[in-house]
């Protein structure tokens, strides 16, 4: 006869092995403790024979396999049979990533742990470019106040110095880190600098051409031409000294272009002066009364 022996705890299965006989009984079998002559339930996965109350039951049986800790993910395992893996804070679902915790027995997306990684990202990210830019600038502020720096130099300076402001204005804007757009650096000087003298050029040739046949004019011109060669002429000076200016350039400004000519706004242009007459041949002394000359009388 087959027995079956078991744990005298928790009557957890033990073995199996042929009971001996009962040698003092002819067709009896020895039955020790802890051990029963009850059939073996039929094991399913995950299971393991209990002896309680008098019969098997099936109880959980996770033992030898791979599981995880619902509090850090980190692999663990169960050495006794009986128990479930949520009994023991145990799960055999591997977890996705750190970010992700237990919750309402599955593994969920701590979505506080993204935002911080998200935002801790972003201030790096900040960092970097906060750090790279004050390299570019460093021992300078005082040379470009004492304006020692040359244009180029001036440049730079000016536009790393912006985009450092630029980089925290980004960090401040509502839906950061979410949404952040990290401004572009600065450009290269060269390009800059042939698109401002383009711009001049252009304003330059426009204010020429208004002049163009008055500026030299032999004769008396018209209020009208008058104050098209006055204004141009000033618009001119005004784009020359733009382009000599420290902003120039990035931070130009631009003059504006002299306004249509308005007569009712314009004052009269000051009359010319008048030449004086050509002195006439000069008359003998005494000619104008009929006084003859001492030297033309006649003798007594």
């Amino acid at each position: 006869m087959l027995i079956h022996q078991y744990d005298s705890t928790n009557g957890q299965y033990i073995s199996s092995r042929l009971a001996d006989a009962d040698p003092r009984r002819e067709g009896r079998w020895l039955i020790p403790a802890h051990c029963t002559s009850e059939p073996l339930p039929e094991r399913t996965p995950l299971t393991w024979p209990f002896f309680c109350n008098g019969a098997w039951t099936l109880r959980p049986d996770y033992r030898a396999r791979l599981l995880y800790r619902t509090d850090t993910g980190e692999p663990a395992e169960i050495l006794v049979a009986g128990t479930t893996p949520a009994q023991n804070g145990l799960t055999d679902t591997l977890r996705p990533s750190d970010k992700h915790i237990w919750r309402d027995g599955k593994w969920a997306l701590d979505l506080d742990a993204v935002a911080r990684e998200k935002h801790a990202a972003a201030m790096a990210e900040f960092e970097t470019r906060l750090n790279n830019a004050r390299t570019m600038n460093a021992g300078k502020a005082d040379a470009y106040s004492a304006g020692l720096l040359s244009n180029e130099q001036a440049y730079y300076f000016r536009q790393w110095a912006a985009y450092q402001l630029a980089l925290t204005r980004a960090i401040q804007q509502e839906g950061f880190p979410d949404d952040v757009a990290w401004p572009d650096e600065p450009a290269a000087y060269a390009g800059v600098h042939a698109a401002a003298m383009a711009e001049f050029d252009a304003r330059l040739a426009k204010a020429r051409a208004q002049l163009e046949g008055k500026a030299h004019a032999d004769e008396i011109l018209s209020p009208e031409q008058c104050y098209t060669v006055t204004a141009w002429s000033a618009y001119i000076d005004a784009l020359k000294r733009a382009v000599k200016s420290d902003a120039f350039p990035d931070a130009v400004t631009w003059p504006d272009a002299p306004q249509p000519y308005t007569p009712s706004a314009q004052p009269r242009p000051p009359k010319p002066p008048k030449l004086p007459k050509p002195l006439s041949k000069p008359e003998p002394v005494g000619a104008r009364r009929g006084v003859v000359p001492r030297t033309a009388q006649r003798p007594n």
